[in-house]
């Protein structure tokens, strides 16, 4: 399971991050981008030593400096599930055809390819012929 999968399948869900100096921030997800980075709501951050807290509406952290996240185990167990249904779908949609590979080699769809040898001359490139 990839991190960014399962960071975008917790959006709007509750979430811990530390940084890398220490602070804690406790909020729900709005967004996450492919850097990582992420947009909180409903936040209460910790300073690195614990002694002071703030509320805040809304922040944003860069990824680069994330630490740790920490998501509901339950969200775990969800986007497993939810790979292994993608997973099997995938594989009974696929390859429905004739069962051989694409490409252009096959003599079933045409195309330049076709077995070598056989007389056949694609259209063009060079000349001769």
């Amino acid at each position: 399971m990839l991190p960014l999968s399962l960071l975008t399948a917790a959006q709007n869900k509750p979430m811990l991050v530390e940084l890398k100096n220490g602070e804690t921030f406790n909020g729900h997800l709005v967004n996450c981008d492919n850097f990582m980075n992420i947009t909180l709501r409903e936040v209460y951050q910790t300073s690195a030593d614990g002694d002071r807290f703030w509320k805040l509406k809304e922040c944003y952290i860069r990824g680069s400096t994330i630490k740790y996240l920490r998501v509901p185990d339950t969200l775990l167990d969800t986007v497993k599930e939810e790979q292994t249904r993608a997973r099997e779908a995938g594989r009974s949609a696929r390859g429905g055809g004739s069962g051989m590979r694409g490409g252009r080699g096959t003599p079933l769809r045409g195309g330049r390819g076709g077995p070598r040898g056989s007389g056949q001359r694609g259209r063009g490139r060079g000349r001769g012929g």
